[in-house]
């Protein structure tokens, strides 16, 4: 037996031997038709053996294991044309050229529930590639696409931790509906995934594209697509950034110790209204006796005590394979964002894995699961108002340094106006949340004959949040000697369901493609939580509260059911036509306005594959003409408006009580908007991309509170009426500027102009918002258009502030316009919107052999922003004894007759600080988004470290705005809310900037 087993081993080795002597190692390169520009990226095969694959890596190089012999290597890539090469038994070394395939275009784009060559879309799309989103360092992926997308707005609104920016695309289309764009992750409505795991991101702009999603499109769809296996040998990639954030005040310069000290000298000049004999001298005597020089050696800068520089981390694994039969991507990501004001932190670990199992060729089915965790804290915001208002003059901290509790009983002197120490604050109070959130994708694609295909695609989503707001008993203010504690806890759940069958024919030069079939929605949003007052010293939990307690809780459930079915038709790969028609069905409604029908039709016609267009193939090699139109719309407006309802807050004889809260409005129905697109694509010398687009866009129908007349008990009531109309121009443009064989110079340029109108309303309507900073909507105005009175400057003679005020006659018309210093005669008047009238963005990227540089900047212009901080900290001496912002260059006070100052004279400046254009800046600015510098290791080191490639980057975010604007951030929040205006800055927690290192590991 010992014998027979020898025989065998040996026989084993020696055929083992042989097999491995007739396999070799082929070593490439791919390289564009120029012969300069290296590819990475291309697929390469061996013809009839697809499990034996390579992948070009940054330098276009590849190596792969084949068989002795002669045969015949694949190479395909997206946007080229797929090139076969036949190697004999020698080769080893060899170069593959491949040339550019946009006649066919035949990258796939994600559209609505299907996919398409780029070729075949006849809608305005936007596809944005993993490789020009990974500058930006950010746990959002709105971030990401800031200045990158033709005619989408991403403003940062806040610098919070993990906070995310507001969204907008082709402008505002409603007024009390959100307009953020729908997100739709890996083919499904909603969803969660981490930005690492992202593959390619996809903007639909038009309805040609959007009308699929019906109800929930009205303000764009991007869909986001995560990676998934390619074929080839199991690969795995480790990312490593660190870094440090600063937080950005804008021109929120306040003053030090000497600079306050000097500017109070301004509130004792020998000036009183009104008198003959003023000497406009300061009173030296009397400011030195309440303000003694003492006051100069002690400076506190308390932004630099409650800001300060915080650490970022985001690492990132992951690992792909894929067999004949089945694929699998798994990635673990960690996010660790620092707040740069005391006490604020942001963490999040997400879990991504998806597979996908062929049980044979015509059958398939795909699990992917989603599960993310994240805890953090957040801030008061009175701490971050007295971070600006404290005087250079108060030390937060005692002789042992320890933070000083302050009140308006403390024995020693406190020159701020409010008796607060915020560090005090900070350190007695706490505002952590955490959340758990999961989605499970399962889908099931079936091919039932060659045309003819079934396919269902679920989600199961749930998710849990609770935060609390906790301020103990030892803190000053409110809550001394009380505590309050505020917890709140949400659930919600919910189900997606899409079950679709699409059909794929072709004859001869015809092409006939589309789908049927019905989506479901269904999620609940279950809301508990409690507060009180009455804490014991060290306690935080709800059952310890003794007083003001309140319960609080409630529930909201809804459902959308839809039917869908899209055609689209091709004729001679130049002519193209989609028509889609959606009804969707909401609960929102009343059932006599429950459904409405979403329809979209739009054409293309690909100019470049005419007969007549061969011999402009060098210069003119790509044109396409496209035209759309269709319908949209929204019921994202609450699940109870239509609903005549009743409070059950009020007690008569000790029971509940109930009082009429709302009117019914059986009519309600949805806001729809109808879109026309006009577009053009253009390739230029194959090294420019133009696209242009020309929309319109009607929303009709708005879902409005309308002013009731008296006698019906209730001030308003949920209506459909009015409209808005945006109308604009977009452009892209991407250009290879320079290209050869060890440098590259590509650029990125996009533009937005959009107008914004509102008409069909029946009467102006007048909202005031916080600090009775009011907005008008009327017909033929703008949206978010500030409502105010007109500042006309300092009076030269007295230092008085200046309005306009308007003169009209009999009948009501306005004659002249003349100046008042009485604040209560000022007229209001439109003084601007919160809109801009463009925006876009640039990005520039050089390549140098393994070395890349890239920067990219955004615009923006033609908004206007009400800087509210400013009352505040440019207060005219309303209120000594807060600080003051360091006057920029331009701006002055008025000390004497004769002076042409910016800044009324501090005593005599009555009405100043009130709500006018004077506090109403110039939004526009031009932000350097970021830079980053990488350099890839040659492959000859990496292969000796058995790897495929190593990437070193640094980057730096928000590098610097250049922009006009007067306070903390020209970017400002374009959301309606509770205790926010559109367009109106406050005290916000600052953005921030990052300088970040990154280390890349391919293996």
């Amino acid at each position: 037996m010992s014998t027979c087993k020898t025989l065998l081993i040996t026989l084993f080795v020696l055929c083992s031997t042989a097999l491995l002597a007739q396999e070799r190692t082929i070593t490439g390169r791919v390289i564009d038709a120029a012969g300069k520009l290296p590819l990475s990226g291309v697929s390469i095969s061996i013809k009839n053996s697809p499990n034996v694959t390579a992948v070009t890596n940054d330098n276009g190089s590849f190596t792969l294991r084949a068989p002795a012999g002669s045969l015949t290597l694949q190479a395909s890539s997206i946007g080229y044309a797929p090139t076969e090469v036949v190697v004999d038994a020698n080769t080893k070394d060899l170069v593959i050229s491949l040339t550019k395939n946009d006649a066919e275009l035949g990258e796939v784009v994600i559209v609505g529930y299907s996919n398409k060559k780029r070729g075949e879309l006849t809608s305005a799309v936007t596809v944005v590639s993993a490789e020009k989103l990974k500058d930006v360092t950010t746990n959002n992926i709105g971030n990401m696409l800031q200045g990158k997308v033709a005619g989408l707005q991403v403003v940062a609104a806040s610098g919070v931790p993990g906070a995310a920016p507001e969204i907008r695309l082709r402008g505002i289309s409603s007024v009390n509906a959100s307009q953020s764009p729908l997100f739709v992750v890996d083919g499904i409505i909603g969803g969660n995934y981490d930005p690492n795991d992202v593959e390619s991101v996809t903007v639909l702009k038009d309805a040609g594209a959007t009308a699929m999603y019906g109800s929930q499109a009205n303000a764009g769809v991007i869909i986001v697509t995560t990676k998934k296996a390619k074929m080839g040998k199991t690969r795995f990639e480790a990312k490593a950034t660190t870094g440090f954030r600063q937080a950005d005040f804008g021109s929120m310069e306040m003053m030090n110790s000497n600079e306050f000290y000097e500017y109070q000298k301004e509130l004792y000049r020998d000036y009183i209204p009104g008198e003959t004999d003023n000497s406009h001298k300061i009173d030296l005597l009397k400011f030195y006796s309440e303000r003694p020089l003492s006051l100069r050696d002690v400076d506190y800068n308390w932004q630099k005590t409650i800001f300060s520089n915080a650490l970022m981390q985001n690492y990132y694994v992951s690992f792909a394979g894929r067999t004949e039969k089945a694929s699998y991507y798994a990635g673990v990501s960690y996010y660790n964002e620092k707040g740069t004001f005391m006490n604020t932190n942001f963490q999040r670990i997400n879990v991504r894995a998806n597979s996908t199992y062929n049980f044979a060729k015509w059958i398939n089915f795909t699990n992917n699961i989603n599960v993310s965790a994240s805890t953090g804290k957040s801030y008061d915001y009175m701490d971050i108002y007295y971070a600006y208002l404290n005087l250079p003059w108060d030390n937060p901290w005692d002789s042992a340094g320890r933070p000083r509790y302050v009140d308006g009983t403390s024995p020693f002197k406190w020159w701020s106006r409010d008796k607060i120490n915020p560090v005090h604050t900070i350190n007695n109070s706490d505002h952590p949340y955490k959340g758990f959130d999961v989605n499970y994708d399962a889908a099931l694609n079936i091919d039932i004959t060659p045309w003819l295909s079934f396919s269902s695609s679920n989600r199961f989503a749930a998710g849990y949040n609770k935060s609390s707001n906790f301020f103990s008993p030892a803190t000053a203010g409110t809550y001394h000697n009380t505590g309050f504690l505020d917890e709140l806890s949400t659930l919600n759940y919910g189900l997606v369901s899409n079950n679709l069958l699409k059909f794929n024919l072709k004859y001869g030069d015809h092409g006939i493609s589309g789908l049927a079939g019905m989506a479901y929605e269904a999620s609940k949003f279950e809301v508990l939580g409690g507060s009180g007052k009455g804490l014991p010293l060290g306690q935080r939990v709800l059952n310890v509260v003794s007083n003001s307690q309140l319960v609080k809780g409630y529930v909201n459930e809804a459902y959308i059911q839809s039917f869908l079915s899209q055609v689209n038709y091709s004729y001679l790969n130049r002519y193209f036509l989609t028509a889609s028609f959606r009804r969707d069905g909401s609960s929102n409604f009343p059932s006599s306005n429950r459904y409405a029908n979403f329809p979209s039709v739009s054409a293309a016609w690909l100019a470049s594959n005419e007969d007549f267009m061969a011999g402009m193939k060098e210069s003119l090699s790509y044109l396409k003409f496209r035209v759309s139109y269709g319908v949209t719309g929204t019921q994202d407006i609450g699940a109870s408006r239509y609903l005549g309802l009743y409070s059950l807050s009020a007690q008569y004889n000790g029971n509940v009580g109930a009082v009429p809260l709302q009117l019914p409005s059986p009519d309600l129905t949805w806001e729809s908007k109808h879109q026309i697109n006009a577009g053009v694509d253009i390739g230029l010398f194959d090294r420019v991309n133009l696209t242009v687009d020309a929309y319109r866009n009607v929303t009709k129908d708005l879902l409005l509170q309308v002013s009731q007349p008296i006698s019906v008990g209730f001030e308003q009531r949920w209506q459909n009426v009015g409209e808005i109309v945006n109308q604009g121009l977009e452009i892209g443009i991407n250009s290879t500027n320079i290209r050869s064989r060890n440098f590259e110079w590509n650029t990125d340029f996009n533009i937005n102009f959009n107008s914004n109108k509102l008409r069909a309303l029946p009467s102006d309507i007048i909202k005031t918002g916080s600090w009775a900073i009011s907005q008008i909507y009327r017909n033929g105005g703008n949206l978010y258009e500030f409502y105010m009175p007109k500042w006309a400057g300092v009076n030269e003679q007295t230092g008085a502030p200046q309005w306009e005020r308007t003169i009209k006659d009999a009948d009501g018309n306005v004659t002249g316009k003349e100046l008042t210093s009485d604040y209560a005669q000022a007229t209001y008047q439109e003084v601007g919107s919160a809109l801009p009238k463009f925006q876009g963005g640039i990005t520039n990227t050089f390549r140098y052999k393994n070395v890349s540089l890239s920067v990219n900047a955004y615009y923006l212009y033609g908004n206007k922003v009400f800087s509210n901080n400013l009352r505040f900290v440019m207060n005219d001496g309303t209120d000594p004894y807060f600080n003051q912002i360091v006057l920029p260059s331009g701006y002055s006070i008025w000390t004497k007759p004769g002076d042409k100052a910016t800044n009324p004279s501090p005593q005599n400046a009555a009405g100043a600080s009130e709500t006018s254009s004077r506090y109403l800046m110039d939004g526009s600015f031009l932000q350097i988004r970021n830079i980053t510098l990488s350099y890839s290791l040659p492959d000859s080191y990496v292969k000796k470290l058995g790897m495929e490639g190593i990437t070193i980057s640094l980057s730096a975010d928000n590098v610097h705005t250049f922009t006009d604007f007067v306070g903390q951030d020209p970017q400002t929040t374009i959301t309606p809310a509770s205790f926010a205006t559109p367009g109106v800055s406050d005290f916000k927690y600052p953005n921030n900037r990052q300088f970040l290192a990154t280390l890349i590991l391919r293996f």
